[in-house]
């Protein structure tokens, strides 16, 4: 049931990589949906013991505080992705998502700014690197 599930998720979060690279915004629809899904996978197989999912949660609240304080430097989609990932993998799975997204996203941007095709106001779609961020988890 587990590898279905990381297959289901890794599809969902590859569709929104693809919604945001083109767009710049996920709909919250959309979103919505991974919530919903995540809280009810985690209520029929109690994959995750309670506190780690809730833990999950809290860190994605703290990612929305940051999008509303920082005027969307992360953007509300990424942040509720952030969310829905904790709520699916638990606080320490997510937390190396994020390790490797912030890792992939600051080569990404070093290697940009290097090229001279970004410069430090160039908003990169987040969306692509939590992807990559939790290809790279739920391969070690």
């Amino acid at each position: 049931m587990w590898k279905i599930a990381e297959l289901v998720m890794l599809v969902f979060l590859g569709i929104g990589a693809v919604w945001d690279i083109r767009t710049k915004q996920v709909p919250a629809g959309y979103l919505l949906a991974g919530t919903v899904g995540s809280v009810m996978y985690q209520a029929f197989t109690g994959n995750q013991l309670w506190y780690l999912w809730v833990l999950g949660i809290a860190t994605g609240g703290v990612f929305l505080i940051l999008s509303k304080c920082t005027g969307e430097g992360i953007g509300y989609g990424d942040s509720w992705m952030i969310l829905n990932l904790g709520i699916f993998l638990g606080v320490w799975k997510l937390l190396c998502v994020l390790g490797m997204a912030f890792l992939c996203s600051s080569v990404a941007a070093g290697a940009g700014l290097m090229a001279k095709k970004w410069n430090r106001k160039t908003r990169v779609p987040f969306f692509p690197f939590l992807t990559i961020g939790y290809m790279g988890a739920m391969l070690w």
